[in-house]
């Protein structure tokens, strides 16, 4: 086999095994072998064609994976692979997305107890409901007497009632 030949075998098994890991998921596995491949391609591309073919042999390198890389990165997930292993995200309907903040704003100015601690985030009961609440000013224990003050975001703030 002649030097030429090698040098393009090299190469082009390393483009291949590259081209197959965006179908065959091996954890990386065969971008190493690719790589491995392209890198014995630039060795002996140095040690047949001299130090200026090795040297355009490297900016070819430096020129392609890096174009073949964000080439992968888009076309990848389009892949039956991509698809597979990250599908698309769903679509979220307005039901999904709203917060009832009817529902949370009923509570301003009502007394319930801290049933888990408040740090800052914990779960509050009034009127024997479940709310997810934010302590207005540092930490709440379990048990503390709180009261309704505002609504944060899709959060109901309180602060611990003094008796």
């Amino acid at each position: 086999m002649s030097e030429v030949m090698i040098i393009a075998v090299l190469f082009g098994a390393g483009a291949l095994v590259l081209i197959a890991e965006l179908f065959i998921p091996s954890h990386g596995l065969l971008t190493v072998v690719g790589l491995g491949l392209l890198t014995a391609g630039v060795v002996q591309t140095f040690r047949y064609g001299g130090e200026k073919a090795g040297a355009i042999s490297i900016l070819a390198c430096l020129v392609v994976l890096p174009a073949f890389a964000v080439t992968a990165i888009k076309i990848w997930p389009k892949t039956w692979v991509g698809k597979r292993i990250a599908p698309p995200n769903p679509v979220a309907t307005l039901r999904d997305t709203s917060v009832p903040i009817e529902e949370i704003s009923r509570y301003i100015g009502r007394t319930g107890k801290a049933i888990s601690p408040l740090r800052p985030v914990g779960v509050c009961e009034f009127d024997g409901r479940r709310v997810t609440c934010v302590a207005e000013f540092g930490m709440l224990e379990t048990g503390a007497v709180v009261e309704g003050v505002r609504v944060i975001g899709a959060q109901l703030a309180v602060q611990e009632r003094k008796a």
